[in-house]
């Protein structure tokens, strides 16, 4: 069976290992425009990882630079597990702020060029790059390949996340692999303990001091899809300075615990998930709502989540969006509401006054501290763009 990269599918690009006596041979309809670029990326890609002896054929079928350099990669390392896996990123990514809106988080499959091109015109507050679950066991190796070239490649805007395997399924290598590409941080599918967290924190700690990294520049989201996580919800959201959000996961919960996916059945792991983040103070994100066509649904499913205390809500297709946000965004009677409260408490303050009143009620110091955090969190939200795009 001969060795192969990739696909004929739109976007991506096929490559397999030739015996070719040229090294490269390169087939693309545009052969005149674009066959020297192709052939260009394919030899600087060899050089960098270290397998410059290995003869390739390049079937391009539209893929971008970065997609035809990660199906070289993996099709030469596959061939030569000798290779070193180095790129040098042409982004210069830095940190992301701990405490960031992250009202969405938008999941993509990483193996799919085409879904992956041009993912973050959405304007998600998370970019959410899939290694899990929606990778068949045979394609995470060329996966977590394509994930690194993308992060290497694109001057992202808004936060890139990686969600990986669990570390005895294929997370170390996930790991490794794509904190190369320098995202802002992983996602840790059915996080069940504490243990699980300072497990993957050592990994990074180890792997940002190989890369020269900030040690604890790369944040965690544990994903808390079984009976275990929600049970230990607390322990893990306190296990790591790394964490700064849980999210929940329903389709692995119900099937885990024999329930329905109910607003009643899921009712105990969310309010679990928010009360666990919220003595951790980090955020909490909801589950995703798989059903794209039930616009309504996602309406009413967004605005429990909020409800309930949640900041955001995964989300699975692009439209979904906009639902998302506008039920995670202060709306303006609420800002005005809590712009009058806070009015109110710097007049009392002025004028000496002990006791808060508004329209007649009296503003104890929570209703206070929460006006104030909303105003600051709409100022976050307004600095990265319209609050309910």
């Amino acid at each position: 069976m001969s060795v192969r990269s990739g696909s004929e599918a739109k976007g991506d690009c096929l490559v397999e290992v030739a015996d070719s006596a040229d090294g490269l041979e390169v087939a693309t309809k545009n052969a005149d425009l674009l066959g020297d670029g192709i052939r260009d990326v394919v030899h600087e890609v060899l050089a960098e990882v270290g397998c410059e002896g290995v003869a390739l054929r390049v079937a391009d079928f539209g893929g971008l630079d970065y997609v035809i350099a990660a199906r070289t990669e993996a099709a030469a390392r596959a061939a030569d597990p000798t290779g070193t896996g180095r790129v040098t990123p042409a982004v210069d990514r830095i940190a992301s702020d701990r405490d960031r809106p992250r009202r969405s988080r938008l999941y993509a499959p990483g193996n799919q060029p085409r879904l992956l091109a041009g993912i973050d015109v959405h304007g998600a507050d998370c970019l959410l790059f899939d290694l899990e679950d929606s990778v068949p066991p045979a394609e995470k190796a060329a996966a977590r390949i394509l994930v690194k070239h993308l992060l290497a490649a694109v001057p992202f805007r808004d936060e890139v996340w990686v969600r990986i395997n669990p570390l005895e399924l294929g997370g170390d290598a996930d790991v490794e692999e794509v904190l190369l590409g320098r995202p802002h941080g992983i996602c840790l599918p059915k996080a069940e303990s504490d243990k699980d967290i300072r497990a993957l924190s050592e990994l990074l700690a180890r792997v940002e001091s190989d890369l020269r990294y900030d040690e604890g520049s790369t944040w965690i989201i544990p994903i808390l899809e079984t009976a275990q996580g929600i049970l230990h919800s607390e322990a893990i959201a306190a296990s790591s300075d790394r964490i700064v959000m849980l999210a929940f996961g329903a389709e692995d919960y119900t099937r885990d615990v024999g329930a329905l996916r109910s607003r009643r059945s899921l009712l105990y792991a969310r309010s679990a998930i928010v009360a666990a983040a919220a003595a951790a103070g980090v955020q909490a994100s909801d589950t995703v709502f798989s059903d794209v066509n039930d616009d309504d649904g996602l309406r009413k499913e967004a605005e429990l989540g909020r409800e309930l205390g949640f900041d955001g809500k995964g989300a699975v297709n692009p439209r979904q969006l906009p639902t998302i946000h506008r039920a995670f965004s202060p709306t303006d009677e609420e800002l005005e509401r809590a712009r009058a409260i806070v009015a109110a408490a710097r007049e009392a303050e002025t004028e000496g006054l002990g006791v808060v009143a508004l329209d007649g009620r009296m503003i104890d110091r929570p209703v206070l501290d929460r006006a104030k955090r909303l105003i600051k969190y709409a100022d976050r939200l307004s600095e990265g763009g319209d609050r309910d795009a």
